[in-house]
């Protein structure tokens, strides 16, 4: 643009540039500018707020063990027929074929989602480890058919309490596998996630050890 002003007028172009330059770095400097925040941002922002004022802050994740929600046999994950837990894409766990229809708490936790249809369940332990429980393969489909669910989004439980029920006859009806999936889906926040259990679980036993 400076060689529209060769006629004569460049030096009071030169200085506009000079005086407009100056006088947007002074009010910048004196008033500044605030990006807008994203979604993210602000969650994150309102979270550290609340840990501030109510003290809530969460504590560093633990070693831990967690035990067998579903009384059966140990399956390894690779082993199960279902790529999405098979490939480990949602975390390291365990898998076991039930040979009793109750679900357990697998720790001391706080119930994060119980959905409608009963088949599945998240948890949160008191230690940090979120567990996904997903009773079958592709069960969703049932629509709650055969499932009876004992909690809901966040109810407090012990481990060894009775989460939910289900009919691994009605699973079987339906053509479908009733292998159940344990799955730490926090797996990349720790050190190691390895299945320990092997052969016939019973409740209370340890399947899973997690190490910070």
């Amino acid at each position: 643009g400076t060689l529209l002003y060769l006629n004569g007028q460049l030096l009071q172009y030169i200085f506009m540039v000079v005086l407009t330059t100056g006088l947007s770095f002074v009010l910048t400097y004196m008033f500044g500018y605030k990006d807008e925040e994203t979604a993210e941002e602000k969650a994150e922002t309102e979270k550290l707020v609340e840990e501030e004022t109510t003290g809530n802050v969460p504590a560093a994740l633990q070693d831990e063990t967690i035990i067998s929600p579903i009384v059966g046999s140990a399956v390894a994950l690779s082993d199960v027929n279902d790529p999405v837990f098979s490939s480990g894409a949602m975390g390291q766990g365990i898998a076991i074929k039930p040979s009793e229809g109750v679900v357990y708490a697998p720790a001391d936790a706080e119930v994060t989602i119980a959905f409608a249809t009963g088949h599945a369940y998240g948890l949160k332990t008191a230690n940090g480890a979120e567990i996904l429980i997903h009773v079958g393969i592709d069960t969703v489909s049932m629509n709650g058919e055969g499932f009876d669910q004992k909690v809901s989004q966040g109810s407090k439980v012990k481990a060894g309490d009775i989460i939910g029920t289900f009919d691994s006859a009605k699973i079987a009806a339906a053509g479908l596998d009733d292998t159940t999936m344990v799955i730490v889906t926090n797996t990349a926040d720790y050190a190691s996630v390895t299945p320990v259990a092997e052969g016939t679980v019973a409740k209370g036993d340890a399947i899973i050890e997690v190490k910070a």
